[in-house]
């Protein structure tokens, strides 16, 4: 399956919509506006919600969890103490994310190496979109899920990285003047 998903650019939280190769909008994933705990959902085109993800807020590692039909499927762990983070966990069921994650160029491999999907970001119109190659229908929702909490994943980081810059001396920038 060819999905295409392309991140909603003006909107007050991350919208992303899913489209098939001829164009038709298969899927949307919704962030909620203000949540700790990073709060989304992907949702079928007739409102059914098919996968939630959410952060877990105290970790040694960033660890986001999907569930699935209401259950929890697996986490999703980035690896403790690794310098650039090209591989994320999803040890539950087996999986690996492996690749440039910061390019969006990866793959979704199983425990046996069988490369169940390819990401590969694109350059559109008004923004950017990801080139979803999924190799079984019955891993869209699982896959899709995985790819979004990666997104959340790199978004928190460049957050992080974007506020320690702006604030190199963890000074908040009160001074004592007494």
């Amino acid at each position: 399956m060819e999905l295409f998903m392309k991140e909603k650019v003006f909107s007050l939280h991350d919208t992303y919509h899913v489209y098939d190769m001829e164009g038709s909008e298969k899927y949307q994933i919704r962030s909620k506006p203000i949540s700790i705990t990073n709060q989304t959902s992907l949702y079928d085109m007739e409102g059914k919600e098919l996968a939630h993800i959410h952060r877990k807020v105290i970790s040694m590692h960033e660890t986001h969890f999907i569930e699935i039909d209401g259950k929890e499927v697996t986490e999703v762990r980035t690896k403790l103490f690794h310098p650039i983070h090209q591989e994320i966990d999803a040890p539950e069921i087996g999986w690996q994310i492996r690749g440039n994650l910061w390019d969006h160029d990866f793959s979704v491999l199983d425990s046996a190496e069988n490369v169940r999907a390819t990401v590969h970001r694109k350059w559109i119109s008004l923004g950017e979109g990801y080139q979803i190659s999924i190799a079984s229908d019955e891993d869209i929702v699982l896959v899709l899920a995985l790819i979004v909490t990666l997104e959340r994943i790199l978004t928190d980081r460049k957050n992080e990285s974007m506020t320690s810059s702006s604030n190199p001396s963890g000074n908040s920038g009160s001074s004592n003047n007494s």
